[in-house]
């Protein structure tokens, strides 16, 4: 017979086996869709209250609750504290990105703690509690030791860390599409449609094969994309894909409560997906990453002309 002090502890053992994706359980492909920044004042072929219409009802389209990671002085207009409180009205949720989106390892530590606080006092405001934190530019410090500071100062401020592990590189798809519009701003957008959302497809893929080799079978995924005009035509045609391809979307407030997030990284994350510095300290082979989204998908896209 087992002995009930066995039995007992294994029971307790089952909740961070499942956390951490151990167990025969099946592989599901999960994400939640975060977008970050919330700079809305690009409108040239597609005005801004339609981008952000767009964007709401795209996520509507798949039944998810979304997150957005807002930087404060992007958002100080009467129009952006509008987009923010839609936001909330349709049951997405709000957190910090810095006041000014300033990289942690050109700024001193103190001066960039305050910056946070300048935020968190700000959506405080508006939203009542914010939790959730997300470094601009996966920057988290230019070496161990301002990282670490970085991170007692988030515990402080009562925010906890928000990585990415499934990066779609939407900033620079989307800075070419607005460099495209400004030139003729009824161009024919189908190419860039069709590349997008290849690219989120491919990427999302290739990202949950790192997570299930370095033990998570079904990693709620954090995806980063940005408030931009490429996501105001495309987001919805994305998400469709992602969920005839599989995928299933988790409400983002699950997914950023999965515990295994909020620790500090193994060393300065300095752009990187917090999925490859798992791989990297479990000294695991992984496939690599796809070739036509090196360098963002720039000679990518100077192949296909876009």
């Amino acid at each position: 017979m087992m002995d009930r002090r066995l039995f007992l502890a294994g029971l307790a053992a089952l909740p961070a086996c499942s956390e951490i994706g151990l167990g025969a359980r099946p592989h599901k492909k999960r994400m939640a869709i975060t977008l970050d920044d919330f700079q809305l004042e690009f409108d040239i072929g597609l005005d801004k209250e339609s981008r952000h219409e767009n964007i709401l009802n795209a996520f509507d389209a798949v039944g998810h609750k979304a997150a957005g990671f807002v930087t404060g002085s992007f958002v100080t207009s009467d129009w952006g504290r509008r987009v923010v409180q839609n936001w909330l009205d349709r049951g997405h949720l709000i957190a910090n990105h810095t006041w000014s989106h300033p990289h942690a390892s050109e700024t001193e530590t103190a001066k960039y703690l305050a910056d946070i606080q300048k935020n968190k006092s700000y959506l405080d405001e508006l939203l009542r509690q914010v939790d959730f934190f997300r470094f601009p530019y996966l920057d988290d410090g230019r070496d161990r030791r301002q990282q670490t500071a970085l991170f007692d100062g988030l515990k402080d401020l009562g925010l906890r860390n928000a990585p990415v592990t499934v990066g779609t590189v939407d900033w620079f798809t989307s800075n070419r599409l607005e460099a495209a519009l400004k030139i003729n701003p009824n161009k024919d957008l189908g190419p860039y449609r069709d590349y997008y959302v290849e690219m989120c497809v491919t990427l999302a893929n290739h990202w949950d094969g790192v997570a299930q080799a370095v033990g998570f079978q079904s990693l709620p995924h954090l995806t980063l994309m940005h408030h931009n005009i490429l996501n105001g035509h495309f987001l919805k045609d994305v998400l469709l894909a992602l969920k005839s391809d599989g995928w299933g979307f988790v409400d983002a407030a699950e997914a950023l409560n999965f515990s295994a997030y909020h620790a500090m990284p193994p060393e300065p994350t300095l752009g990187r997906n917090w999925l490859t510095l798992r791989q990297r300290a479990a000294n695991v082979e992984i496939d690599p990453y796809p070739e036509q989204y090196l360098e963002f998908g720039r000679k990518e896209m100077d192949a296909l002309g876009l």
